[in-house]
């Protein structure tokens, strides 16, 4: 009878975790078989087959959460593409399912658009009316052990700092962790899901239209505009290529085959299917596809064809800067002089990226003394001052750029206005900010060309050079090309042609 006892607790305990629908646990009292003079009955529960429902958060709202009102208007037609919903009555704090994974160019971007999100053009530029939105994430590697109100201050710098400390001294901060409430001072663990619901408000982007250049079976081609991001990051979602083909141009299920900086304008391939992103991609990534740039910069560039060959590395992962120095991955760029404007005492160049490093035609062109206009992070001479050295680079972006940063001037309203999007207390809706100028959106580089093995996309040349004659666009001889002289530790500056460079 004991055996027969201990055979029949190790067959419901095996059972119990390697049946496909998990049973529950085995009660304490079936271990107590053992010792007992005759088996107990035992009942084995059926196999639950109903899903678990949870209770619906959004129903039970969080005390200091306004849950704005829904509407039939409010509802966006669905689509395939497109996930429709209407006006949101709380942060959804389901915890998804971690799984691993790497992000691939050839993902497609779920796109989900609010209902409360509008464009409206004013001033040359595109805007977006603010919206209800949450932020989640899980918690990083860095965070452990911080408090909520630490990683709100210090990892979130695209937000307007001002802001930022009004939500903060307000309590306006609906942060959520693993779907319950939680105050700024709660410390954050490993896996934590973190979820940010707040009133979005979206920075304005150029009214400028995307254009599009090319279409086959397989591929999309656009000029994008300076200023507009490839994919929804830091302060833009609505106002972003993806999501602006999605909601004017009705392009969807699109998968970027390459990136643009957000200041840069020019090509933008997007394939319709994985096998043409994915073809694309190893183009790319094998270095066959041809790419030629057009960049303004600032000083006379010499008439030889020039070839810089520098190694770039990252020297701030946060604020992604990066930099000349010998550690760093091995990169070479081709630039080619187009024309010089005395007036201006600015060139055009070509360039000619032969690999694919981030910002490498824009390093190499500060590096070798000719930085393009309008670069906020690489125009300025002051930072970068030569091979291996670099002025000390903060975490505040406020600190590093202050004169940038005080072009985005705002100032604090007495009454809101009476616009139906406005939140009382969204400290954002209280500020009114200057519309940006238009060189504070843009860098002068233009991915011109783009060719392959069997395709070759062209746009049209950017509005700072179309005076340029097609007669000065020729290919340079092979004999004219030099390579940068190697500078010194004591070498202050290099002769390159005819200009001196810092």
């Amino acid at each position: 009878m004991f055996c027969r006892a201990l055979a029949f607790s190790k067959q419901l305990l095996h059972l119990s975790r390697h049946s496909v629908t998990r049973l529950t646990s085995v009660p304490r009292h079936l271990s107590s078989m053992a010792t007992s003079a005759s088996p107990l009955p035992v009942t084995i529960p059926e196999p639950v087959t109903e899903p678990i429902v949870l209770p619906d958060v959004a129903a039970c709202p969080e005390p200091g959460i306004d849950k704005p009102s829904s509407s039939a208007e409010d509802a966006t037609p669905a689509s395939s593409s497109i996930t429709s919903r209407k006006r949101p009555l709380g942060p959804d704090l389901t915890v998804p399912f971690r799984r691993k994974r790497q992000a691939t160019s050839e993902e497609v971007t779920e796109l989900i658009i609010p209902p409360d999100a509008e464009y409206y053009f004013e001033n040359g530029l595109r805007k977006v009316t603010p919206y209800y939105f949450t932020w989640t994430t899980y918690a990083k590697g860095r965070w452990l052990g911080r408090t909520l109100e630490d990683i709100f201050r210090d990892e979130f710098f695209a937000v307007n700092k001002d802001v930022t400390e009004a939500r903060i001294s307000a309590d306006s901060v609906n942060i959520f962790v693993n779907g319950i409430r939680t105050q700024l001072t709660h410390k954050i663990k490993n896996n934590d899901y973190i979820a940010n619901y707040t009133h979005r408000h979206e920075c304005p982007v150029t009214a400028r239209p995307l254009k599009i250049v090319a279409e086959t079976d397989d591929m999309l081609v656009i000029d994008k505009p300076a200023s507009i991001p490839c994919h929804p990051c830091g302060r833009f979602r609505m106002n972003s290529v993806i999501y602006i083909l999605a909601s004017e141009f009705g392009r969807r299920n699109l998968r970027v085959a390459h990136r643009l900086d957000r200041l840069t304008s020019g090509l933008l391939i997007f394939a319709k299917n994985l096998s043409a992103a994915q073809s694309v991609h190893d183009q790319i990534t094998e270095r066959v596809v041809r790419k030629e740039y057009l960049a303004q910069v600032h000083g006379r560039f010499p008439t030889e064809t020039v070839l810089c060959n520098e190694p770039i590395d990252c020297v701030n992962p946060r604020a992604g800067i990066y930099q000349v120095r010998d550690t760093g991955r091995p990169c070479t760029t081709e630039f080619h002089s187009l024309y010089y404007d005395e007036a201006k005492n600015t060139s055009i160049v070509k360039c000619k990226p032969l690999t694919g490093r981030t910002h490498q035609i824009r390093i190499h062109l500060q590096y070798i003394g000719f930085p393009i206009v309008n670069d906020p992070v690489y125009g300025a001479n002051a930072l970068y001052t030569g091979k291996d050295k670099i002025d000390p680079v903060g975490n505040d972006i406020f600190t590093d750029f202050p004169e940038e940063c005080q072009r985005t001037k705002h100032f604090k309203l007495d009454k809101l206005p009476d616009d139906p999007w406005v939140d009382p207390k969204c400290p954002e809706c209280w500020v009114k900010f200057e519309d940006p100028k238009d060189e504070d959106q843009r860098i002068d580089l233009h991915a011109w060309k783009y060719q392959g093995p069997s395709w070759k996309f062209e746009t049209e040349l950017p509005f700072w050079a179309r005076h340029i004659s097609p007669s000065l666009i020729s290919e340079p001889s092979e004999a004219s090309i030099v390579s940068l002289p190697d500078k010194t530790e004591s070498q202050e500056t290099f002769q390159l042609g005819s200009a001196t460079h810092p």
